[in-house]
C-alpha cells in the first residue's frame, strides 16, 4: 500500500516554500508527561542511549525536534524557528500531554463520551498486531471508505468530536510482561534444585488464577478481559466462583508499594527495562556484584495495609517483588504486544507554527517512534537477565522482613519465567473478542452510541488491515533483543 503523501515529502515541500513564509519565532511547547518510566516517557532524561542510566525514550523525539528545526544542515530552517518541547507538569494534560494511547479531550478536558474509548486500540490491542505491523497501519494503510492511513483516521475522529488537539505517535516500546504472580499460571522454567518451583508442576492454569483469592493490579482493557475470562469459566461450570479481585491504579503510587505492604499479590506493568528500574532496588552494588545485595537495606515493610492504600503513602522498605512473593514472571504479552505513546498538542499552538515547523515535528515523531522502539529492543534481553539473576540465592520475606518458611524451610525469591498455557490463552482470546464486540455495540449503526460508532470505525479498519497482511493469528514472536547477542542469535531466556 502507498501513502498519498509521505511525511518526508511534506518536509521537503515545506522547506522549498520557506521563502514565501512569514517570519516565525522560536517556540517552546510545555507538556505534561504521562510517565517517567524510561521506555515510555521520561522526556527530561539525560540520554538517548538505553545503556545510560539517564535514558528516556521521549528524549529521542525531543532531541529530533530540536535538530530538525535548527538552522544547520540540508534541512535547516531560518534562524529563529527552533521548536522545543519542555516538560512542565503544571501544564494541563488537556492542553499538551504525553499519553499512552489516544483519549479524547478538548481545552476544557470535556469528555464527550464515556471511557473506555477507542484510544487503547492505538496503543495496542490484546492478541493484536505486532509493533511493525501497527506502524505500517499508521503510516502506509489506505483504509477502505476513508482513503487515508491509520494516523489520519485517528485525527479525523478526534476532529469530528470537536477535539482541539493534534496527536502524533512519538515513542515505541516493546512487548510487555503479562504478570508477576506468587504461583505460575503455566509450567515454570525452574532452576535446578528449586523445590518450591518444581512443586508447581504445570502451573495453576487460568482456573487457579480465577480462584486464587488474590488481588492484582491490571489496567483496562486487560483487567476487563481477564475478568470476563473468569466469568466464562464460572458460566461453563469449570469453577464454582471467581475470587480474583483487582486493585485500581492510584496516581503517583508505584506498584511496588502495595506489593511490599501485601495489599496486592501480583500485577502487570511494562517491560523488563522499566520493571527492573522500578521494582528491583539495587543496594550495595560493586564492580564485581553490579546487581548488589537484595538482603541489604530495610526489609521490614510492616504493617501490612488493607485496600485501598491512600494516595501519598510513602514506601518504608526495600523488599523487591521477588522477596515480596511475586517471583513468577509471565510471557507472552497477550495483553499488550507493544506500546505506543502519543504527544497531544493544542491546535492553537500547532496552528501558530508555520508549515515547515509542523512538517519537522511530524518527521521527528515518525523517526522517533521507530528509533525509540529499536533502542528499547536492543537492551531488553540484558534487562530480563538482570531480573532473573538479581535474586539468585535470595529467599522470600514476610511483611516484617523475617524469612518466609514453607515446611520449615526458606522459600526462594529467584525470579522465574512462566508461560500462559494454550488453554488459558484460548479463553482469554474468546474474552477479548467479547470485550471488543461490547465496545462496538449493536450491529445496527443507528442503535450505536457515538463512542460505539467511533470504536467500530477503528476496529473495522484494524481488522481489515490485519486480514490484508495475513496478521489474523496471534504471533507475539520471540522476546525482542539484540545487545549482547551474536548476529542472528535470539534471546534464549524466553522460549
Amino acid at each position: 500500500m502507498k501513502l498519498r503523501a509521505t511525511l518526508s515529502a511534506l518536509a521537503l515541500a515545506a522547506a522549498g516554500a520557506l521563502a514565501a513564509l512569514p517570519a516565525a519565532a522560536d517556540v517552546t511547547i510545555p507538556y505534561n508527561e504521562y510517565s517517567a518510566s524510561p521506555t515510555i516517557g521520561h522526556g527530561n532524561g539525560t540520554s538517548t542511549d538505553p545503556r545510560n542510566p539517564g535514558y528516556g525514550a521521549l528524549k529521542i523525539f525531543i532531541e529530533k525536534v530540536k535538530a530538525y528545526t535548527d538552522d544547520q544542515g540540508p534541512d535547516a530552517l531560518p534562524p529563529g524557528q527552533k521548536v522545543v518541547f519542555q516538560r512542565d507538569q503544571k501544564t494541563g494534560r488537556e492542553v499538551s500531554a504525553l499519553r499512552a494511547g489516544i483519549q479524547f479531550a478538548n481545552r476544557n478536558a470535556e469528555k464527550k463520551f464515556a471511557e473506555p474509548s477507542w484510544g487503547f486500540a492505538y496503543n495496542s490491542v490484546p492478541f493484536g498486531m505486532r509493533f511493525e505491523q501497527m506502524l505500517a497501519f499508521l503510516y502506509d494503510a489506505k483504509i477502505d471508505k476513508f482513503g487515508g492511513n491509520g494516523l489520519a483516521l485517528a485525527q479525523s475522529l478526534l476532529d469530528s468530536r470537536g477535539g482541539t488537539q493534534i496527536v502524533l505517535p512519538v515513542v515505541g516500546s516493546t512487548m510487555q510482561g503479562s504478570g508477576y504472580f506468587p504461583r505460575p499460571i503455566g509450567k515454570p522454567d525452574c532452576r535446578f534444585g528449586d523445590a518450591e518451583c518444581l512443586g508447581q508442576g504445570n502451573g495453576i492454569g487460568l482456573a487457579g488464577l480465577c480462584q486464587s483469592g488474590w488481588r492484582i493490579r491490571f489496567l483496562a482493557p486487560p483487567q476487563d478481559i481477564l475478568d470476563r475470562a473468569c466469568d466464562l469459566l464460572v458460566q461453563r461450570g469449570v469453577i464454582p466462583a471467581k475470587t480474583l479481585t483487582f486493585y485500581p491504579p492510584v496516581g503517583g503510587q508505584s506498584v511496588l508499594l502495595p506489593m511490599q505492604r501485601r495489599t496486592i499479590q501480583g500485577f502487570e506493568y511494562v517491560n523488563p527495562y522499566d520493571d527492573f528500574v522500578d521494582f528491583f532496588p539495587v543496594k550495595e552494588a560493586t564492580a564485581t556484584a553490579p546487581l548488589g545485595n537484595p538482603d541489604a537495606g530495610q526489609l521490614d515493610c510492616s504493617p501490612a495495609l488493607p485496600f485501598p492504600i491512600p494516595a501519598g503513602t510513602a514506601p518504608n522498605c526495600t523488599q523487591n517483588i521477588g522477596q515480596s512473593g511475586g517471583r513468577y514472571a509471565h510471557h507472552p504479552a497477550w495483553h499488550q504486544p507493544f506500546l505506543i505513546s502519543w504527544m497531544h498538542i493544542d491546535k492553537a499552538v500547532w496552528n501558530s507554527l508555520n508549515p515547515a515547523q509542523r512538517a519537522a515535528i511530524e518527521r521527528a515523531a515518525k523517526d522517533a517512534v521507530q528509533e525509540s522502539y529499536r533502542a528499547t529492543e536492543s537492551v531488553e534481553c540484558a534487562k530480563l537477565k538482570d531480573i532473573l539473576d538479581i535474586n539468585e540465592g535470595i529467599s522470600q520475606r514476610n511483611v516484617d522482613g523475617t524469612l518466609r518458611l514453607l515446611e520449615g524451610k526458606p522459600v526462594s525469591a529467584a525470579m522465574t519465567l512462566a508461560a500462559w498455557p494454550d488453554a488459558a490463552l484460548a479463553v482469554l482470546r474468546e474474552a477479548t473478542d467479547q470485550y471488543l464486540a461490547a465496545l462496538a455495540g449493536p450491529a445496527d449503526p443507528n442503535a450505536k452510541t457515538e463512542a460505539q460508532k467511533d470504536f467500530t470505525a477503528i476496529h473495522q479498519a484494524l481488522t481489515q488491515y490485519a486480514q490484508g497482511i495475513g496478521a489474523t493469528s496471534f504471533a507475539p514472536g520471540r522476546f525482542p533483543a539484540r545487545t549482547g547477542l551474536v548476529a542472528g542469535e535470539e534471546c534464549r531466556l524466553v522460549k
